[in-house]
């Protein structure tokens, strides 16, 4: 469908510069731009009307489907993750309207397909292929930005790049591993089988170095703050939105069923990563100034929660864990768009006191950062609370000490936020700041858009555990 949309916009091009080329110059990134939103928005309702038609009553998967020799299918937790990629999608691509001017159709064109990658990684059920998918994102992220990054794109690019594909090697082992094991790369019987605890052992370290990485904890984190403040608005989105929640997934479908001893085993090591990681994290990001790099930094701490409660090995642990990484994929990207996508767009810079007062001006751009600020903080009635409570009850169940410990987390997390929002939105107008205009409608559909789902999950969690919880409890280890 791609190369068919390149086809029509290649033609619309030589039938209107064989009249006038300043209007070829003109109207092509706008016609570029329409398309891929059409294109991408059109995507979305399909996904949408797929979800409403799943049966949450059902255990297992649903529809499993060859495509070319490759095993594909939806249950509880993929559909979820789908549908919030295919809401993510269009989000992305609009988000540089204004600030991309070269290249438009290139750079929509490698947003979406790192989208529509994401997208076949949750369908995949054979592992060989989901392992392709869940490294090939990181060719297209690397092209969005090392070409449409800051001034540090090119170190940006390769630090993603250079710390994914190094771990992925150890993910490889393990899934050869795997394989020789078991003889199947189907994920749906793995669950069957009972292997050595030394198998377990060494599969699963190798395949959480790549989690590690990817997700990221401590100590591999530190290619994300310079990846986010490198990378253009739409790069961030589909980052933290999608492509760092795959990790979670892998756990609830290749390692928890597959390794479960393991899993129990290793769980004091991942919980002790996971508070270093939260409390660390939390900790730096209040002496940051960089917008983008404080919500890069919370990032982390949010998925440091996350891995936490799905290694809790209870259905407690397990539903907040997801729930707080589709809510996160919401909300993260709203953040962004408010950091990097309105004020950067105005003034070109991230520095926080630069904003000051905000509000006297920019009234509706303030109300729609307090609130992400308030949801990314995981405050009542947000879909990040209701996950992350959730997730810390299970956590708490399984180790009381790290758990509270863990919890500390949250005051720093509402002091850096907080800082944050009131440097941007409160106080008087400083005078270096000049006035400009408040959000367009464009903007304040995207930021509507990833400020709703978080809301309804807060709401109403059960709108998510409902088609979750069969494929949660068989990943629970009983010993």
């Amino acid at each position: 469908m791609n190369y068919g949309l390149f086809a029509i916009l290649t033609g619309f091009t030589a039938v209107v510069g064989t009249n006038n080329k300043s209007v070829v110059v003109a109207v092509w990134p706008k016609v570029v731009k329409q398309a891929s939103t059409t294109f991408s928005v059109t995507s979305t309702y399909i996904v949408i009307g797929w979800w409403y038609q799943y049966e949450t009553s059902q255990n297992g998967f649903q529809t499993i489907s060859p495509i070319y020799n490759t095993s594909t299918g939806t249950d509880g937790v993929s559909t979820w993750t789908v549908t919030t990629t295919a809401i993510i999608i269009p989000i992305s691509t609009t988000s540089n309207w204004n600030s991309i001017k070269m290249g438009v159709g290139k750079y929509n064109i490698t947003v979406t397909t790192t989208g529509i990658i994401t997208t076949v990684n949750y369908t995949c059920i054979d592992t060989t292929t989901f392992y392709i998918f869940f490294e090939a994102s990181t060719v297209p992220t690397f092209v969005t930005i090392g070409i449409y990054g800051a001034n540090n794109k090119e170190k940006a690019a390769y630090y993603v790049t250079i710390f994914t594909f190094t771990s992925s090697t150890f993910t490889t082992t393990s899934i050869v591993v795997t394989t020789y094991m078991t003889n199947t790369t189907s994920c749906t019987i793995y669950s069957q089988f009972v292997t050595s605890t030394d198998t377990q052992i060494t599969t699963w370290i190798g395949i959480m170095v790549g989690i590690t990485v990817k997700t990221p904890l401590f100590p591999f984190h530190v290619w994300t703050p310079v990846v986010h403040s490198e990378s253009p608005t739409g790069g961030s989105i589909i980052t933290a939105g999608t492509i760092t929640k795959t990790t979670v997934y892998t756990i609830i479908r290749w390692i928890t069923p597959f390794t479960a001893e393991a899993s129990v085993i290793f769980y004091p090591t991942v919980f002790i990563v996971c508070v270093t990681t939260i409390v660390y994290t939390s900790t730096t990001t209040t002496a940051q100034i960089d917008t983008k790099v404080i919500i890069a930094y919370s990032s982390i701490s949010h998925m440091g929660v996350c891995i936490t409660g799905v290694f809790a090995n209870n259905v407690t642990g397990v539903e907040g864990s997801y729930t707080t990484s589709t809510s996160h994929g919401f909300i993260s990207p709203g953040t962004f768009i408010a950091v990097g996508g309105i004020t950067y767009d105005r003034y070109h810079t991230r520095i926080t006191m630069y904003y000051q007062g905000t509000t006297s001006f920019m009234p509706v751009f303030a109300t729609y950062t307090t609130v992400t600020s308030f949801a990314n903080i995981g405050t009542p009635t947000s879909g990040n609370f209701t996950g992350e409570f959730t997730s810390t009850s299970g956590a708490f169940q399984r180790s009381p000490v790290f758990t509270t410990t863990a919890s500390f987390s949250i005051t720093t997390s509402a002091t850096y936020q907080m800082k944050t929002t009131s440097r941007t939105t409160g106080g008087i107008k400083s005078p270096y700041t000049k006035v400009t205009k408040d959000t367009t409608n464009r903007e304040s559909i995207t930021m509507t858009s990833t400020i709703t789902p978080c809301t309804t999950i807060g709401v109403y969690p059960i709108f998510i555990t409902k088609s979750t919880y069969f494929n949660t409890s068989n990943v629970i280890y009983t010993f």
